[in-house]
């Protein structure tokens, strides 16, 4: 009886020691051996370079990019849609026309409002960084409207943005 339990046993090391060693030759990697001077580590390579042979894969979390031209009336309207955990939002407003615009960004489902009347110049453009505005958790998830109004004049603009999960990805 003793016999039999010690043959299990060996028998089931056998199949675990098995278990560990094929996938770990299977999924060996012939460049796995490098010289130093090719090797890195994710604490200290830049996301933006890359490295032959290092085989390091450095995510970028951008959740994703929007825009749209805006013209017509005094009063034109624009939306856009911020990602869950991409709260970190870059927009670029740009006015093409002859005279200044003004601005405003309202989440649409509490009506908070992110930038409210802010004037861009005729035929320039403003930069507008949540993480500049002390919105250090980033905005709300979900969709924005962003209103244009020119006053007794007609808008002519375009909006452009990213929303990234980092103030860094901005």
């Amino acid at each position: 009886m003793k016999k039999k339990h010690l043959i299990a046993s060996a028998l089931s090391l056998g199949l675990l020691g098995g278990a560990i060693a094929v996938p770990s030759a299977i999924f060996a990697d012939a460049d796995a051996v490098t010289e130093s001077a090719n090797t890195s580590t994710t604490a200290t390579q830049d996301a933006g370079t890359t490295t032959t042979g290092d085989h390091v894969i450095t995510p970028q979390k951008i959740g994703n990019t929007f825009g749209s031209r805006v013209q017509g009336g005094a009063t034109v309207q624009g939306a856009f849609e911020v990602p869950k955990g991409y709260g970190h939002v870059k927009l670029t407003l740009k006015n093409y026309s002859s005279y200044p615009v003004k601005v405003s960004v309202t989440h649409n489902d509490s009506g908070k409002e992110y930038i409210s009347g802010t004037t861009i110049s005729p035929n320039s453009t403003l930069t507008w960084r949540s993480t500049d505005k002390g919105i250090t958790d980033g905005l709300r998830s979900g969709s924005y409207t962003i209103q244009f109004r020119g006053g007794n004049y007609d808008v002519n603009a375009e909006f452009n943005g990213v929303a990234g999960s980092q103030p860094s990805d901005l």
